[in-house]
Order: structure tokens, then sequence, then C-alpha cells
């Protein structure tokens, strides 16, 4: 998989993505051009358009609520295509994680669907987390940064795994402007690719 996120109010620069082999623009669900007909001509074009959500969007939310607000952007979009989503969650509270993603999968239970969250947080995860995380069918996909975009690819992924999370469920998401030679997974941002 190699998605990228397009920066909100832009449309996918399809020549850009095809240089880097993308083939999965990811656009901001409130968007308001982000339509049924936007997605399908983006789906026209041979690519597999998703959608992606912050939870910041949304401060007064819990989890659940949350989940439920992307259920209900997705009912306003009303795409029959399914588009795949990624939901940023990067708060310290494992709690709202967790209520967030069993919301979801009670609204959305075959989504295809990935968790996206700052790097080095395995610490935040116990057994019992691990456990329902994996239990959602969701891909984690920890930044591959630090805050300063410094690339940390290697040590991201080993926190993640000593905490529990199967590989095959992890997914990188990159600086878009240091993709690594072979990368699978998310480029951040559109805007940012060289």
């Amino acid at each position: 998989m190699r998605a990228v996120w397009v920066d909100a109010g832009n449309d996918a620069d399809y020549q850009r993505l095809a240089r880097y082999g993308i083939d999965r623009p990811y656009y901001d669900l409130r968007d308001p051009r982000v339509s049924a007909s936007y997605l399908e001509a983006v789906a026209a074009r041979g690519l597999r358009p998703g959608l992606y959500a912050a939870w910041n969007w949304w401060p007064e939310l819990n989890g659940g609520g949350f989940a439920e607000r992307v259920h209900h952007e997705l009912l306003r979009i009303g795409w029959m295509g399914n588009p795949p989503v990624c939901l940023d969650i990067e708060v310290h509270d494992i709690s709202y994680v967790l209520g967030c993603l069993r919301r979801w999968r009670q609204l959305r239970p075959t989504r295809e669907t990935d968790w996206t969250l700052e790097g080095m947080q395995g610490g935040l995860l116990g057994q019992t987390a691990v456990r329902q995380i994996v239990a959602a069918n969701v891909r984690v996909a920890p930044s591959m940064y630090a805050g300063d975009m410094t690339p940390l690819p290697h040590s991201v992924v080993i926190d993640l795994l000593m905490a529990g999370i199967p590989g095959d469920r992890i997914v990188g998401m990159y600086d878009a402007a240091r993709l690594p030679y072979r990368w699978s997974g998310y480029a951040f941002t559109q805007g940012r690719l060289p």
C-alpha cells in the first residue's frame, strides 16, 4: 500500500502520485468538495481514494463520539465505493483510543481502517489494549518521525513490536519529504512531496 494524505482544500496531484507509485490518495473528511461524485472521479482514474479524520477536529468528543462523528460524515458523503479510513488519534489516553475503536467497529464492522498515532507510544499499550486493537482489525500507522520530522523508522517499529502489536499490523506514516527508498504505508502529506 502506498497512500498519501492530500492536504485539505487540494486535489490530488496525479503526476506526482504516479512518480512515487502512490495509488491511494486520502482526503480530509471535512472538505466540502469531497463528495460521492468527487471520490467516484478519483476512482475512475484507477486509484483507491480514502478519507482521513483527526481527533482534534472535534475536541469536545470522547473516543466513541469521535467514531460516531466520522461515521456520520461518511453517511453525509454517501459514496458507495467503501473508501478506507485513517483515524488520526494522537491522545495519550488509551481509553479514548479503545473507546473509539470499539464504537467504530459497532458502526463500521468491516471498513478498512488504520489508526495513526505519534511514534514511540508503545508504552501506552498494555496486553489488554493490544488484544482490543488487534480484535478491532485495524492497522497501526505510527509516525515514523519525531516532532521535528527527523526520521525514526526502526525504533518506532521496534517500540510497537515490543508492546505486542503484530508486525503485519504495522504500516508507516512517513514524512513525504523524506520517503525511504522502499516504503509502504502513508506519506504525510502531498504538499511535502518533493
